[in-house]
């Protein structure tokens, strides 16, 4: 992970004069989903890059240990050994970049990857996730149980009503108060850009998730009707650009929410080599949140390397 971010002071003025080209922002989209594709190995290789960005997630009502358990199993190796030694690339230490689960799940995350001697980082949603409708005091409480918990790394969600009314520094001061919350853990804001309306509001949301001390800022839930999409990436990569050359700090992106195929993850590394530099294309600034994204990018390595697509059976589960 990178230094913490440390915000900045609320800036009001910043925050009035954004303003937002939605037909420019759908141009530059669809110009990034007509990029060519790299192929053979060169594809093979991308997509290895992907796994290693990939926060393998299960949020379902019906969790338990053993299926959190599993999942933190497949994090730890997740492409099959003997593809990996075929590509010689058994020895480089490929692992998906963390496991995200509930809060509750948490405790059961670390004590797998504590008795698989993995130091692979354990992030919890938070603060009332999905929808963010609970008083903030429990929301808070929330934080400071995953973390105690043994959590790493905080996915809180935004109050969206706070930004659909323009309340921009009462998000500010109740972000502040979840990144005091997080204490050493690094804190992922999630936008729920479905929601939010309008491409001026998801920039003046990433600005101000900035500014309130966010280590990464991230699309969607995965539940909301509209998740991850190129447009709105395009415009929280430009924020987080313009954060960049404002303050010199860095905050790391993370798409969420519909991201399934492994010709999608190649779309997104595209998008952010191009927006953002290849400083951002690491697991410390760049996360695809993700629960069936691996399983597709497994079958394209093994058939890279086989010549042939795996059997369902053939691939381990996640």
């Amino acid at each position: 992970m990178s230094a913490r971010n440390p915000g900045t002071v609320f800036d009001r003025e910043w925050i009035s004069k954004v303003r937002v080209n939605t037909q420019a922002v759908l141009r530059r989209a669809q110009h990034i989903q007509g990029q060519k594709i790299p192929n053979k190995q060169w594809q093979t290789a991308w997509l290895l890059k992907a796994v290693t960005c990939i926060d393998l997630t299960t949020l379902s009502g019906d969790d338990t240990p053993s299926n959190v358990h599993r999942l933190c199993l497949k994090a730890i190796q997740p492409i099959r050994y003997d593809q990996l030694e075929k590509m010689d690339m058994h020895n480089k230490g490929i692992t998906t970049a963390a496991v995200c689960v509930y809060p509750s799940r948490v405790a059961d995350a670390v004590k797998s990857l504590k008795a698989a001697n993995s130091n692979l980082p354990v992030a919890s949603v938070a603060t009332g996730f999905p929808a963010g409708q609970v008083p903030l005091e429990t929301r808070l409480q929330e934080v400071r149980m995953a973390v105690a918990d043994g959590a790493t790394e905080i996915d809180i969600v935004i109050n969206r009503t706070l930004a659909l009314t323009g309340q921009w520094e009462a998000m500010y001061d109740e972000i502040c108060q979840f990144r005091e919350a997080c204490g050493a853990a690094h804190m992922k804001t999630i936008l729920a850009v479905g929601e939010l309306g309008t491409f001026t509001n998801v920039y003046k949301a990433s600005i101000v998730a900035m500014m309130a001390g966010s280590d990464f800022i991230k699309t969607s839930t995965g539940k909301e009707a509209v998740n991850a999409t190129y447009p709105v990436a395009i415009v929280m990569a430009r924020a987080i650009r313009e954060y960049f050359l404002c303050t010199g700090h860095k905050v790391g992106f993370k798409p969420a929410g519909g991201i399934r195929t492994a010709q999608e993850s190649l779309v997104w590394l595209t998008l952010i080599k191009e927006e953002l530099g290849n400083e951002w294309l690491c697991p410390h600034l760049f996360r695809l949140g993700a629960s069936s994204l691996l399983a597709d990018i497994e079958r394209q390595i093994y058939h890279y390397v086989t010549g042939q697509y795996a059997a369902f059976h053939e691939l381990p589960m996640a």
